[in-house]
């Protein structure tokens, strides 16, 4: 009889068991998916198809459910602060966003009503020196390109092509969009890296969305050399070289679309540096899950790295490989 209810009682609890952890993935089940929201300028252009394939592929491993902002140029930070209180009226979760240009984003940043998790891709706040610390309270993680580390490739990879020999030459930069965190970096790095060179800047040319950005580059004056700090400026450059409206330059750049890799196959431009924005996508929601999970989670800070492409080497296998997440 003793051995019949010892084999009673632990059958018994063996259904408790089995009892609970039914409940529990029933409950898991019936939890809907944590939301995610991402805002990023002018956000169905195919400059982002990378970056949206490694959030897609992050937030399918992590069942998270993304809410991606169509969104066309966001000039300032009203313009971003609207965007986000909608999000933040909608209740989502975590926000992954692009800081406008300016030096106010961080304001609206800091008056956010709750502590949601906020990661800053491709673009980080400019904050004044008097602010250095203004957003230490917030639940923030920065998931962004070496910026100084591009623009200083950029530079030596103009000066390997041209044998070190510039000394004496033009040199027109078209910097893109003023008064932003990624292209006050890039620029310290190219212009570091030529220093030494001896080569004279022609000109120097900060965008404005909106702008005829052709027309506002003929005006400038003759350079040799022409290098674009940001993706669009760069594909607006290849665009001139189709049409004609620009000829017999050397054009170097930093772009993250499949549009620029062509126009460098095809020799249009003669030197592309690629940041990886599908491993920014990809660490972005990684690190967003990691707190979502658990609470008292420090998100991080990831420098994502950049790879230096070639007309010669577009086609070999770990390039290839690289450049499916364009696509």
């Amino acid at each position: 009889m003793k051995k019949s209810r010892i084999t009673f009682l632990a059958a018994e609890a063996l259904l408790a068991i089995l009892t609970i952890c039914l409940a529990r993935n029933i409950f898991a089940e019936e939890q809907p998916p944590k939301r995610v929201a991402v805002i990023l300028e002018n956000s169905g252009h195919e400059k982002w198809n990378s970056f949206m394939n490694g959030l897609k592929q992050a937030a399918k491993l992590q069942q998270l459910h993304l809410i991606i902002c169509n969104t066309d140029e966001i000039e300032n930070a009203q313009e971003e602060k609207e965007l986000i209180k909608e999000q933040w009226d909608n209740d989502i979760d975590a926000l992954i966003i692009q800081a406008a240009p300016g030096h106010d984003t961080w304001k609206v940043l800091k008056e956010l009503p709750e502590k949601k998790p906020v990661i800053l891709v491709e673009n980080d706040v400019l904050l004044p020196e008097t602010k250095k610390n203004a957003l230490s309270s917030l639940r923030l993680a920065r998931v962004m390109p070496k910026q100084y580390d591009i623009g200083y490739q950029l530079g030596l990879e103009l000066l390997q092509q041209n044998k070190n020999d510039i000394k004496g030459k033009t040199l027109g930069i078209l910097c893109g969009p003023a008064q932003t965190d990624r292209i006050q970096k890039r620029q310290k790095g190219f212009q570091d890296a030529i220093a030494a060179s001896g080569c004279e800047i022609a000109w120097q040319l900060y965008t404005t969305y909106g702008e005829n950005a052709a027309e506002s580059i003929e005006k400038q004056g003759e350079a040799d050399l022409i290098v674009a700090l940001e993706n669009d400026g760069l594909e607006k450059l290849g665009e001139m070289i189709v049409d004609k409206k620009l000829q017999h330059k050397k054009v170097y750049g930093i772009g993250s679309n499949i549009r620029n890799v062509t126009y460098l196959d095809e020799g249009l431009i003669q030197g592309l540096v690629i940041p990886d924005e599908y491993s920014m996508g990809y660490d972005s929601i990684m690190e967003i899950a990691k707190l979502l999970k658990h609470d008292f989670y420090s998100m991080q800070d990831h420098a994502i790295d950049f790879r230096i492409l070639r007309k010669e080497d577009i086609f070999t296998e770990e390039n290839q490989r690289f450049l499916q997440s364009f696509k």
